[in-house]
């Protein structure tokens, strides 16, 4: 049994954006203790006379280059899990906010979506910060 996702991202995905360059600065999440970004609140939905929030929305890392320049989302899944599971939300975060681009891994493998070319690709690391912005 492999590790689930909040340990995938403490314990793989993590040294793997550390060792591309990019800071604590660069890499937004929600709490330390669970390392998320909201980004929309829930669906509302309205329940007899009562209105109920519907599961928010969160991205399990939001890459920038400065403080107002988003630029990629990364979507972790549990070590036992293909990365392809999570590439298709992945794509959806990053569209919804207008992002570049959009990158899914289980720890293990990463699969990267260019926007700009509309393309996928596997990864042997996390891009640096300088090459997304040149690209």
């Amino acid at each position: 049994m492999g590790l689930n996702e909040v340990d995938t991202r403490a314990i793989l995905v993590e040294p793997k954006l550390k060792a591309a360059g990019w800071t604590n600065q660069q890499v937004t999440r929600d709490f330390f203790y669970q390392r998320d970004h909201q980004y929309a609140p829930g669906r509302i939905i309205l329940v007899g006379d009562r209105v109920q929030r519907g599961k928010p929305r969160r991205v399990d890392y939001l890459l920038r280059l400065t403080d107002g320049f988003e630029i990629a989302v990364i979507e972790a899944e549990p070590e036992d899990s293909p990365a392809e599971a999570g590439l298709e939300q992945a794509k959806a975060y990053a569209k919804d906010l207008g992002l570049a681009f959009a990158y899914a891994t289980n720890g293990h493998r990463i699969l990267e979506y260019d926007f700009f070319t509309h393309t996928t690709r596997e990864l042997e690391s996390f891009p640096r910060p300088k090459e997304l912005w040149y690209r």
